[in-house]
């Protein structure tokens, strides 16, 4: 009887295996039918264009004003195919179009050349890259007035890019590509200051924008240092190399505090701003205080916050919004096309209950389900993931507190990095 069992359960189990195998099977099966059509489709698409190009240049003539679009379209479907090479032939056709129909210094240039930009990246030829985004900014420039405060969009665009490639680079490599943004970042601001009023619509969320770059590079020269340029140096020592660092780190801290007290005075002067927006734009300084180790800075711009809402019609449950329980302080700039790649170890969700210091440093970490289990690595790494951020405290009484946090955790599927 006990034999039998045991052969059932073994011919169950090599049923479900077939099954199993067969819905793989399957669903590759679709998947790789799936691709094939999306790259037939993309074929097509090209072939699309080629014959509607063949036929204006035709009837029209090679520089007919209608064929740019059409080479712009053919250029962003041989991308989407990783055919760079194509791809900017097409770009650069499209661009000589626009330059002989409305001039060298034409604006419509622009997606011409922010696509050449791209493609000349994925083909590794960076300088060639940034010449062309300098031929945004100078075209833009010619048009409007390199003063103009229709140059902060344009600067925005290409801090974009900048940081994109950045995220997409290793740390030191897209290190060139963080001194580029800074740069950008400091005209963006001149400009900001010199011809934006601080009750623009925009004014704050560039201003922001301006601190949480100057975040991320202070962030990145905490973690992997600055470069080490080639050449004579007075001292290659660590200790020069962390005072570098710290003078460095402190411009950053400056620069983007300085952005912040602009968010402030921004939202301040908008009309339709209230206490409570007023006052999170004030606590958003005190967090950036908090990030750069100025405790007592902090608590004061916090506690100048919580003032500030004492004209607040709901002023306590805004004090239970912004100060009622611990929350983790967050700058920077998003990675741009992130999609998420099913896979077969999704990662599970945990929750940890944290003790959170007055001067939001995380401790005394614990999983609040008995049944969660962490292995010592999963722990490991979650501990580093919360020692590494810093958190806005608990006020009581305008003061900061110690106080327990319950968070949601997403447990990572790969062990800790060395």
């Amino acid at each position: 009887m006990y034999d039998m069992g045991i052969s059932n359960l073994l011919a169950h189990r090599h049923s479900l295996t077939i099954v199993k195998g067969f819905l793989f099977l399957t669903l590759m099966s679709f998947a790789l039918i799936s691709k094939g059509q999306a790259e037939q489709d993309q074929t097509d698409t090209i072939e699309d264009y080629l014959t509607a190009i063949d036929g204006l240049e035709a009837e029209h003539g090679a520089y007919s004003s209608q064929l740019s679009d059409l080479y712009l379209g053919l250029g962003t479907s041989y991308a989407s195919k990783t055919e760079y090479s194509d791809a900017l032939a097409a770009f650069q056709r499209g661009m000589q179009i626009e330059r002989v129909n409305f001039g060298l210094n034409s604006l419509s240039q622009t997606p011409y050349l922010t696509s050449i930009a791209d493609t000349e990246s994925n083909l590794g030829n960076q300088e060639k890259s940034l010449k062309a985004l300098n031929q945004v900014y100078q075209i833009s420039a010619k048009n409007y007035g390199g003063a103009d405060s229709r140059m902060v969009p344009v600067i925005n665009s290409l801090i974009d890019w900048h940081m994109n490639i950045y995220f997409q680079q290793r740390p030191k490599v897209g290190y060139s590509n963080l001194v580029m943004s800074e740069r950008l970042a400091n005209e963006m601001h001149s400009i900001l200051d010199g011809n934006v009023s601080l009750d623009h619509a925009d004014g704050s969320s560039y201003y922001r924008r301006i601190a949480d770059l100057h975040y991320i590079i202070a962030d990145h020269i905490t973690k992997h240092g600055e470069p080490s340029e080639t050449g004579f140096t007075v001292s290659t020592g660590p200790d020069s190399r962390r005072r570098s660092e710290a003078r460095t780190s402190y411009r950053h801290f400056h620069r983007g505090k300085a952005a912040l007290e602009r968010v402030v005075q921004a939202t301040i002067e908008q009309d339709n701003s209230t206490a409570y927006d007023q006052a999170s734009m004030i606590a958003d300084l005190g967090d950036w205080y908090l990030l750069f180790g100025q405790k007592l800075s902090a608590i004061k711009t916090y506690q100048l916050a919580d003032e500030t809402l004492d004209s607040d019609e709901n002023a306590e449950n805004s004090r239970q919004s912004l100060f009622g329980s611990p929350k983790i302080i967050e700058f920077g700039i998003k990675k741009q096309n992130q999609d998420s790649i099913p896979s077969e170890n999704e990662s599970m969700s945990v929750q940890v209950s944290m003790l959170i210091s007055e001067s939001g440093v995380a401790s005394g970490f614990d999983l609040t389900n008995e049944l969660d289990s962490l292995t010592d690595n999963e722990m490991k790494l979650l501990k580093k993931y919360f020692r590494g951020k810093r958190f806005r405290p608990h006020l009581v009484e305008r003061q900061p507190q110690e106080s327990t946090l319950i968070v949601n955790y997403d447990r990572p599927v790969i062990g800790v990095e060395d």
